[in-house]
């Protein structure tokens, strides 16, 4: 990558909206530290449908002068994006990211064909992991699982209510390193 990264796209997750969460809190630090940021509204309520959520990236048209940023649901989406995409990006970062769908039948189709974890690799970029420590939707094992399907660092942070709330300086941070 010959340059720094420009632009950010922070996807929500499940039953959330670009307002929700620490997401307006992270649109306001990151565009102040020169980012272009973009938080879309993914569609489907309670039964989203991969295909719509994956429009939301695809309309943005990453590049590596790109930053995707993922929150549970919307780190699920991100990885099928870069599995599925030609176009790598700079920086994936996936913050309470499932690998499976769990006990949430709605959300099944997001995982149907399991992950290409060397795609992933390829268009991901520089991959950083954050999950909270006692996690009681997406448990923490699932970030140790990706850790080491991705190779990626993992960034355990308490308290932060299915990462739901914290401190977006940790974003900042692993972006700046």
């Amino acid at each position: 990558m010959s340059r720094k990264p420009s632009k950010i796209l922070i996807m929500h997750g499940w039953q959330a909206d670009s307002g929700s969460n620490w997401f307006p809190e992270a649109k306001v630090f990151l565009e102040k530290k020169g980012f272009e940021v973009f938080v879309p509204d993914n569609p489907g309520g309670y039964s989203p449908k991969l295909s719509e959520w994956l429009g939301r990236i695809e309309q943005n048209k990453p590049d590596e002068n790109w930053i995707l940023i993922g929150h549970s649901l919307g780190g699920v989406t991100i990885l099928k994006y870069l599995e599925k995409t030609n176009m790598p990006v700079a920086q994936t970062i996936l913050l309470a990211t499932p690998i499976n769908e769990m006990k949430f039948t709605p959300l099944k189709n997001f995982f149907e064909q399991g992950f290409d974890w060397e795609k992933i690799k390829q268009n991901g970029g520089k991959i950083n992991l954050i999950y909270e420590l006692d996690d009681q939707v997406v448990p923490l094992e699932h970030g140790h699982i990706l850790a080491g399907k991705l190779s990626a660092p993992l960034t355990v942070v308490p308290g932060a209510i299915h990462i739901c709330r914290m401190n977006v300086e940790i974003i900042g941070d692993i972006i700046d390193e």
